[in-house]
């Protein structure tokens, strides 16, 4: 026999003096099975997909969950200079009514952030209102992607290793720019020191268009930081322009440095 309970009959169920007393003695009775069981499920990774089982070609049978991430998915591709401030306000209005598909909406921007870089202050726009409504562990999440993307990927001739050797860099240059920029708009903190000195150890002399890459990312970084950290990393940058490299990465690490001067500091 199956019993079955309306909401309010539940509500009265729950608030019942009796039931309250002995869930208090159950709990504190099985605190350690109830606390092993608490470590259990918070070891499983949240499933970012989960939304798509409903996805059916009827409307009918699709979630309300799914039917907005990918709504706020399609905002996000939108997104645009122009458009931003309406491109917002329609995300924010649809996790305000489903709080609980934020953390999965946060975690499609940081990706975004990473593939569509170009875009990436728009999406940091979007994502610090998101974070006003809703707490998210971001310097966690910083870090699983670090250990996701920061990996060393041999050098090979083939065509698809040297593929996917170009797509490791670019996504690791977007993710060190995005650590930076979430760090200057105190979204995370303590990640730019060991962010610049990797980029720093990254760099290939001996081949042109890696080198260009980094150095380049490394002006992007330095010209969204206080100067200071150009004096900080002085020493490195003009071991860089006196190393063998080409004219075109020397002018561009010149160019670093000239950013000090134009403010009136020695380095």
């Amino acid at each position: 026999m199956v019993l079955s309970y309306t909401e309010d009959e539940l509500n009265i169920l729950f608030n019942d003096p009796n039931f309250l007393s002995n869930y208090d003695t159950y709990k504190t009775n099985n605190n350690k099975k109830i606390n092993d069981l608490q470590i259990f499920l918070d070891s499983f990774k949240t499933n970012k997909n989960y939304h798509k089982i409903s996805i059916n070609k009827n409307k009918k049978y699709q979630s309300i969950e799914t039917t907005k991430i990918k709504n706020i998915n399609n905002l996000l591709n939108k997104c645009t200079s122009d458009n931003i401030v309406n491109i917002k306000k329609e995300i924010l209005d649809d996790i305000k009514n489903t709080i609980h598909i934020a953390g999965l909406v946060i975690d499609s921007i940081l990706s975004k952030c990473i593939l569509q870089p170009r875009y990436m202050s728009l999406y940091i726009d979007i994502l610090k209102c998101i974070l006003e409504i809703k707490e998210y562990d971001i310097n966690k999440k910083i870090v699983e992607l670090k250990k996701n993307i920061y990996v060393e990927k041999e050098t090979k001739d083939d065509y698809n290793a040297l593929c996917e050797l170009n797509e490791n860099i670019d996504s690791s240059i977007s993710l060190s720019i995005l650590i930076v920029k979430l760090e200057s708009c105190k979204i995370i903190t303590n990640h730019i020191d060991d962010t610049i000195s990797r980029l720093f150890n990254s760099i290939v002399l001996d081949d042109e268009d890696i080198c260009y890459k980094y150095i380049i990312s490394l002006y992007n970084i330095f010209e969204e930081l206080d100067n200071s950290y150009i004096s900080k990393y002085d020493s490195k940058l003009n071991d860089l322009k006196n190393s063998k490299i080409s004219k075109k990465n020397k002018f561009k690490i010149m160019d670093i440095l000239e950013m000090v001067l134009k403010n009136g500091i020695k380095i």
